[in-house]
Parts: C-alpha cells; structure tokens; sequence
C-alpha cells in the first residue's frame, strides 16, 4: 500500500520536468526585447501564429497578470497594421480578425487600402485606422519590429522564424511539439 502511494505522489513529477536551459529555451542578451511577461514575435501569414493564439489564450486563462506582447515581422505593411491597431487600443479582436482575414479568407494586407477594406468590413473607423497605418509613431515601430530578426541573429541568437516567444526578455522558448509542454514550460520562466 505504502508502494502505491509513493508512486501516486510521483507522478506529476514523472509528467512533468524542470525545464532545461540549452533544450527548452536559451538565455538571451540583455536588452535585446525590452519586454515584460510573454512575447510572441509573429507574422500574419504564418499559419503556426494563428494556431498560436491557442496557446497564448491558455497562457492568460492561467495567469490572467501575465502581460502578453506581440512584435510583428518581416513586412512593413503587416507590421504597420498590427502598429496601427494598437494605436487606435482596437484589441485583441482586431488583431484575430486580421489574422481570420489573411489566414480564412486570403486576404493580404499590402497597402493603404487594403486597411481601409478591412476597417470597412469590420466597422472600425476607417480614417482613423488609415490615419494611424501611415502615422510617424507606426512607421518607426514598424521599421523596429522588422529589423529584430537581424539584431537577434547579429546577437548570435538562433532565430528561426515564426513563431518565437520571449519570457520576461531574457528567455527564448524552443518550440514544442506538443503545446501543452510549451505552456508549462512558459509558465515555468515566467516565474524564474
């Protein structure tokens, strides 16, 4: 009996190790993401970002204090509209509509227009948005988040595209096959 119990006690200990600096995510340089909580450095044309919202969401379901952050990349136009959304404090739905937009229904957002179609459809306002899609502030953020792949890489981290995550700017999370180790192992860092 005694035998039993040990084991029942063990488990969550079997289920579940510590986290391994150099396997499951690698210290990063000092101010390189100045960013506290959870930071996912996406792309609104990768497809594994959409599904990564999956895990994000479980992320704030378990630590609702936890900040999440977003730095979008690789083209000025998606950048400037993610830029754009969180000017205008839109939220999070916006943001999930761009993505339902560009990963359900193929649409793109290249151009000056293609964020007034969205404001349209969406009804937000569409000068507005237009306004803060071509404003300084988005322009310079925009130009910032695009370049991080290089100043990561020039850092002699390996980045390898999207979707990375960040936890309190200093550790990079390797991703998992399954979602759920990635959650726990986010969760871990978060409170390292």
């Amino acid at each position: 009996m005694y035998k039993l119990i040990l084991l029942l006690f063990s488990i969550p200990l079997i289920i579940f190790s510590e986290p391994k600096e150099g396997q499951d995510y690698t210290i990063i340089p000092e101010g390189l993401i100045k960013l506290d909580g959870v930071t996912e450095i996406f792309w609104y044309g990768c497809p594994a970002c959409f599904a990564y919202e999956e895990i994000l969401e479980k992320i704030s379901t378990e630590r609702p204090d936890a900040q999440i952050n977003k730095i979008p990349l690789f083209t000025e136009p998606t950048a400037k509209t993610y830029y754009a959304i969180e000017l205008l404090q839109l939220g999070n739905a916006a943001h999930l509509r761009v993505f339902e937009d560009w990963q359900l229904k193929r649409r793109q957002f290249k151009t000056e227009n293609d964020i007034r179609s969205f404001a349209r459809r969406h009804g937000y306002d569409e000068e507005g948005l237009a306004k803060a899609f071509n404003s300084f502030s988005v322009q310079i953020k925009a130009r910032n988040a695009i370049n991080l792949p290089r100043r990561m890489i020039d850092s002699g981290i390996d980045f390898s595209g999207t979707p990375t995550t960040v936890v309190n700017g200093k550790y990079l999370v390797t991703r998992q096959r399954d979602n759920q180790k990635e959650i726990e192992i986010i969760l871990y860092l978060l409170d390292k």
